[in-house]
């Protein structure tokens, strides 16, 4: 897998590097804390600095990636553990179900997808029905969710994908013209009649702080429930 980026402000947040942790720098009148949700050996949870609602989560690779669909089979059990460990979670505390949801990156070329090069798969405790996200025409495969599938489909392209609570995960793979900057979170917030969508020009680190209180695992509690 590949190193650590030293530019990167997703590796600095999960190394503890108040340099770059963003989430950190937002709250600079508080003592620095490492406000990471979950480790575990390949992977790690930290709350959005944009979240579209509180509980907000980007699930990570530990190493810099560009994608999900680019993680190394040996990690990928681990991935689907993590991830549905998160889910429940995240049910368990907001009462709502959780949309997944990710752009990844192309293997090759240098377009860097919503500003942030390292692989980030969006968890939100939301309603179970957002209504239309426009995520239909040919375009828009139906898959199991699993990781496997989506690096089969994706073969090292860029995509956007969107697995709801309880139905069929779609994906979109190399579309044209490409897929607008932070295009899911344009459309989900569209659906819930919310104008903020825009994760640096928005932030909420308050409601970051308090997704990470709650949410983080601890050895007295555990992360399934």
């Amino acid at each position: 897998m590949a190193v650590p980026s030293v530019a990167c402000y997703v590796c600095g947040q999960i190394a503890g590097d108040p340099g770059r942790d963003l989430i950190a720098q937002s709250l600079p009148r508080a003592p620095y804390i490492r406000r990471v949700v979950l480790d575990s050996e390949s992977f790690a949870a930290v709350p959005s600095l944009g979240p579209l609602a509180e509980g907000h989560l980007l699930l990570c690779p530990r190493t810099h990636l560009p994608s999900a669909a680019a993680l190394p089979q040996a990690v990928h059990a681990e991935y689907e553990t993590v991830k549905a460990a998160l889910a429940a979670r995240l049910t368990f505390e907001y009462h709502a179900p959780v949309h997944v949801f990710e752009h990844g990156m192309a293997c090759s070329g240098g377009r860097t997808l919503c500003t942030v090069d390292h692989a980030h798969v969006h968890l939100v405790p939301l309603p179970a029905s957002l209504g239309c996200l426009g995520l239909t025409g040919p375009e828009w495969l139906e898959f199991d969710g699993s990781i496997e599938a989506l690096t089969a489909l994706t073969r090292g392209r860029e995509y956007v994908m969107y697995a709801p609570p309880g139905g069929r995960s779609l994906v979109c793979v190399d579309r044209a013209p490409e897929f607008e900057s932070q295009f899911m979170r344009r459309a989900i917030a569209r659906a819930l009649g919310s104008r903020t969508w825009d994760w640096r020009s928005a932030p909420d680190p308050e409601s970051t702080h308090r997704t990470w209180q709650r949410c983080a695992v601890h050895p007295a509690r555990p992360l399934a429930q």
